[in-house]
Order: C-alpha cells, then structure tokens, then sequence
C-alpha cells in the first residue's frame, strides 16, 4: 500500500506544472563607482544610469558567477543646434546566469567632486534569478518614418511614430510597454480595445506592431515629451504560454492603458516568477524635443 502511494504521488508530482518548480528570486547585493574626468563626454544623469545598471550586474555576478555582459552604444544628438552625448546599456543585467526581477529597495546614490574629478557611486538592492536555460531568440525592432520607408531608431522626434517589428521561433503571446520618463509605463500591446487582455501570435510569422496597413485593428501611436530630452524604455515580453496584461487604467479606446511603472514592476515580476519561459527584453529609446 505505501508503495503505490508513493508510485501515485511520484505521477502527480510529474503531473504538475514546470512552473511550480521555478526557482523564486534571491536577494542580492551590488555596488558601482564611476569617476568621470573633465575630458569625459557623459551627462550625470546618463552616469546615474550607467552606475545603477552596473551595480546590478555586478549583484548578478556575486550570486550566480562571471558571465555578465554590458551593452553600450554611444550617440551623438543635436538639440538647437548643440551637441548632446548620449549613452545607452541595453540588458546589461547577467545575459547568460541571470535576470534581475525586481528592486528590494530604492538604489542609493552618491555624487562627490574630488581632485578635479566626479566620482558617482551606485548602490543596489534587490531579487534576481540564474537562468539555467536558454532563453528564447527573439527578432524585434524599433522602426520610424524615413520618407516612404521606415528605419530602425532609438532617437525619436517629439511627436514622431512609432512601429515594432517582431518575429518569435514559436506560438505564444506577447506584450509591448512604454516606461515613461514621468514615472508612468503605457500598455501599448495589447491595444486598448483588447478585452481579453491577450495578444496570440503565430510562430516564424514577422509582426509590424502599430500599423493599420498591416493590421486594421491596430492603433497608431507616437512618442512625444515636454522636456527638450526625455529617455524612455520599451519592453517586449514574450511567452509560450498565456498571460494577461497588467491591469492599467484606460478610457479611451485608441490610448493606451496606464498605470505608474512601480506597479508595472510589481506585476512583471509576479509574471517571471510563475513562468520561466518568458522572455524580457529592453531597449531605450530617446525623444528629442527641437521646439523646447
């Protein structure tokens, strides 16, 4: 008897989700110093940035080992007729042994002026998990209006369109949001009129995102700032499985949902920790406000 108890438990057990076996997040731990000379071509706020993603990978790195890449373009803008330096870190928390789910608590930062240098110093807390498999390859990007074509671009005019290509290896879902540089993050995909709050997707089938042409269903959408510069960042997620989007606030059909981006990463992480399949990637994106 106790034998085909056990043999019974065995076959629930393996009957049972892969999800619910997902390791959960761990806290971590990280710091970053970044001492900038006269010479430098970098703004403070872009040096925030940079330390802040860096203190989290160097977290990642201590909890789960050395391989850790940093993404880096650098860019070159022109805002009434100066020029501006721009810098952008793509992924670069842990690519291959982790992802960072979620802060802890608020990264603290420090900002001294010595010997003729600026010394900024970034210190993180917060959950990450070590990813033990590899994750699926996804094809998107971020297109604008050139004429009557349409280009890659991660520098936007204010008020210029804005498209996503994407292509996924395999059926699933997906979701597109906007993290605003006002605290706010945008539901872009699904459009708002999506009831069920699910966009499905063929696999090997290309997507262009925001485009009545291709979609009459679709919802055309542009970037827009006060501000002279505003950085925002776009983020593509993508599951095997089925997932509902977070529960933002919209009254009008053609605009996307909002919510503020605390509780946007509130519901991602809720959303990585269920399902180690999906995918999290994101970009920047920077509008540029000539008339400001």
């Amino acid at each position: 008897m106790k034998q085909l108890l056990s043999a019974l438990l065995l076959l629930a057990a393996s009957c049972l989700p892969a999800t619910l076996w997902a390791d959960k997040g761990v806290s971590v731990h990280g710091t970053y110093t970044l001492t900038i000379g006269d010479n430098d071509d970098i703004t403070l706020r872009d040096a925030k940035r940079k330390c802040i993603e860096m203190a989290k990978a160097d977290a990642i790195k201590k909890e789960f080992g050395e391989l850790v890449s940093s993404d880096v373009m650098d860019q070159n803008v022109e805002v009434n007729g100066e020029s501006v330096s721009s810098y952008y870190w793509e992924n670069t928390v842990a690519q291959a042994r982790g992802t960072w789910l979620a802060d802890r608590q608020p990264a603290q930062l420090n900002i001294v002026y010595s010997a003729g240098k600026l010394i900024v110093s970034a210190e993180v807390w917060g959950e990450a998990r070590e990813i033990k498999q590899a994750q699926t390859e996804l094809e998107w990007d971020i297109m604008k209006p050139n004429g009557d074509k349409r280009v890659k671009a991660t520098q936007f005019g204010n008020r210029e369109r804005i498209y996503v290509t994407f292509r996924a290896p395999a059926d699933g879902y997906v979701a597109v949001y906007l993290l605003e540089g006002h605290d706010e993050t945008s539901c872009l995909l699904p459009y708002p009129k999506d009831n069920d709050g699910k966009f499905p997707i063929k696999g090997g089938k290309s997507y262009t995102f925001f485009d009545k042409t291709t979609d009459q269903e679709a919802v055309h959408y542009v970037l827009k700032t006060a501000q002279a510069v505003e950085d925002n960042e776009l983020i593509i997620i993508y599951s095997p499985n089925p997932f509902v989007k977070c529960n933002d606030k919209s009254n009008d059909p053609k605009r996307p949902g909002q919510l503020n981006t605390r509780d946007f990463q509130k519901w991602l992480l809720k959303c990585q920790r269920a399902d180690e399949e999906m995918v999290v990637n994101k970009r920047w994106v920077k509008i540029v406000n000539a008339d400001n």
